[in-house]
């Protein structure tokens, strides 16, 4: 047993797990597009693949670059579409407007992606997920800078340190670049909070799985350096309007963080 098996999840997010460890790995590139269908099929949409879904986003792939997966990871390019292409590190990847487009289009509606950014702090990000906890299912996507977490491999024995007095883990991140992920619930203790990421390879964390301090993620999600990042509330399309009230009740903005974001 471990402290994942003590996280509070939040509501559909046994069906996002289940979803992402079956696809895992991503194909190089299509992290915006690996969220994308993952939280369509947790919610029973039917996507073919990764490239439908990268193709909805309108996810421009980077040709001839340096790979950009972990080191524990061979790269995955069994593309089966000729997706947009760029030798420009600066265009490639997915935005948060096309995420939230392939989401709700893709889903005919039924879904709706409510952005959230601004000013991330652990108070206003540690309120917010707080009330994702009432919301009907769902996903939360996050763009990140992975730079920020803790290593992935950050033992228990660490956390639980954390979650008793707030001693923050020592290792860090090896892995440095800006990322879509899913946060899948929340774990308090008398020193912090804890939130589980379902990641991308199965090689970080527990398959795909690791838990983050809420301070780390909100360091993620300004993304210092690098184009600022945000959250995408993934949410039937009827709670939308109640997802909204939860971002601004955390002092955040509806809006979409940058054109593209990695």
């Amino acid at each position: 047993m471990g402290l994942l098996e003590d996280v509070r999840w939040f509501p559909g997010a046994a069906d996002v797990l289940a979803e992402a460890r079956a696809e895992m790995p991503q194909k190089n590139e299509l992290c915006g597009a690996f969220v994308t269908l993952v939280c369509l099929r947790a919610n029973g949409i039917t996507v073919l693949d990764q490239d439908e879904a990268a193709l909805a986003a309108g996810t421009v792939v980077l040709a001839g670059g340096e790979p950009t997966w972990p080191v524990s990871e061979k790269g995955r390019d069994d593309y089966r579409l000729e997706l947009p292409s760029t030798t420009d590190p600066r265009a490639a990847g997915s935005s948060a407007a096309g995420v939230a487009r392939a989401v709700e289009t893709l889903s005919g509606q039924r879904l709706r992606a409510v952005p959230a950014s601004g000013e991330w702090a652990a108070a206003n990000l540690e309120r917010l997920l707080s009330g994702v906890h009432g919301l009907p299912r769902g996903a939360v996507i996050a763009n990140v800078a992975t730079a920020e977490f803790a290593a992935q491999d950050t033992p228990d024995r660490a956390f639980a340190d954390y979650l008793d007095g707030g001693l923050p883990p020592l290792w860090t991140s090896r892995w440095r670049v800006g990322h879509f992920v899913l946060f899948g619930g929340t774990l308090s203790g008398t020193g912090g909070v804890l939130v589980s990421v379902v990641d991308t390879y199965p090689t970080l964390g527990r398959f795909g799985v690791h838990l983050q301090p809420v301070d780390r993620l909100a360091a993620a999600l300004r993304r210092d350096g690098m184009t600022p990042g945000g959250l995408l509330l993934v949410v039937p399309a009827e709670a939308a309007a109640a997802a909204a009230e939860l971002v601004a009740d955390a002092g955040l903005r509806t809006e979409l963080w940058d054109r593209i974001t990695g």
